[in-house]
C-alpha cells in the first residue's frame, strides 16, 4: 500500500487543504496523521474535521493534548500558551471527543507511528540527533518509525552493526536490514527554513519512501491569524519557515 503521511498541521486550513489534495493526486491508499492538529493556527475546528474525514489512522501529538488539559503547559511558550488558550473554545464537542480518543503509538504493516518518540510517547521528547534516536530503535516494530513533533525533517538509519547515521536525502529506498526513524516535517508551521508545507508518502511494498514540499496560500492563513486575535508572531513566522 502506498500512505500519504501527515503531521503537526497546526490548524493551518491552507496547507492542509492543499497537502490532501497532493495526496489525493498522487493517488494513496491511505492517509496517516502523526498529531497536532491544533494549537498555533487559526482553524482547529476544520482541520480537525478534515483529518476525522481522511485520515485512515490519527494520532495524538502534545498540543491535541494540551487543548484537553492532558498535559501541562507551563514549558510551553508564550505564543503556544495563548494559541492553546484561545484554541479550546474553538472546538466543538464532537472534535474534543475525537482528540481523546486518539492513540499515542501505532503500528501497520511494517511501520511503527508515534508523534514523538517511540519509547516514551507520552513524554513528548524530541529527535533531533544521532544520540536521541539511538535508545528509539529497540521500540520499533518493522522498518522504520515515522515521527513529528519538532517540525524538521530527519532521517535516520540504524546500520547493521548498530550505529546510527543521518541520511542526507529524502527520496530513498528503505533497506530491509536496517531500521529508521523519520521525521516528516509539518504541514502547517515548518521549521527547517522552508516555508512550503511537507508531507510525505511511503511505499509499504517497494519500501520506497519520499518526502514532498508543496507552496499553499500561506496570506490568507496569516490574514485570519490576526483577524482572529492570535499572536503576530504565528503569522510572521510562517513566512521564514522557523
Amino acid at each position: 500500500m502506498r500512505y500519504g503521511l501527515i503531521s503537526d498541521i497546526h490548524a493551518n486550513l491552507e496547507a492542509l487543504e492543499t497537502v490532501l489534495s497532493e495526496l489525493e493526486k498522487a493517488g494513496v491508499d491511505a492517509v496517516f496523521c502523526l498529531g497536532d492538529i491544533v494549537g498555533y493556527g487559526p482553524d482547529p475546528e476544520k482541520c480537525v474535521e478534515l483529518v476525522r474525514t481522511n485520515s485512515k489512522l490519527t494520532i495524538a501529538g502534545n498540543h491535541d493534548h494540551a487543548i484537553l488539559g492532558m498535559i501541562d503547559t507551563r514549558y510551553f511558550n508564550d505564543y503556544a500558551k495563548k494559541s492553546v488558550e484561545w484554541t479550546k473554545v474553538q472546538l466543538s464537542q464532537s472534535s474534543i471527543d475525537f482528540l481523546h480518543g486518539l492513540p499515542l503509538i501505532a503500528k501497520e504493516e511494517n511501520f511503527t507511528i508515534v508523534h514523538a518518540s517511540p519509547a516514551r510517547p507520552e513524554a513528548w521528547n524530541y529527535i533531533l540527533s544521532v544520540d536521541d534516536a539511538s535508545d528509539n530503535f529497540t521500540f520499533i516494530q518493522g522498518i522504520t518509525c515515522f515521527v513529528g513533533h519538532s517540525h524538521v525533517p530527519i532521517i535516520l538509519e540504524k546500520n547493521y552493526d548498530e550505529t546510527v547515521s543521518i541520511i542526507r536525502k529524502f527520496e530513498l529506498e528503505l533497506l530491509q536490514d536496517k531500521q529508521y526513524i523519520i521525521n516528516i516535517g509539518s504541514v502547517g508551521q515548518p521549521r527547517d527554513l522552508d516555508p512550503r508545507a511537507a508531507y510525505a508518502i511511503f511505499d509499504s511494498e517497494t519500501c520506497e519512501f519520499g518526502l514532498k514540499r508543496v507552496r499553499y496560500d500561506m496570506s490568507k492563513t496569516q490574514k485570519k491569524i490576526i483577524e482572529r486575535g492570535l499572536p503576530a508572531y504565528l503569522a510572521e513566522r510562517l513566512s521564514t519557515g522557523q
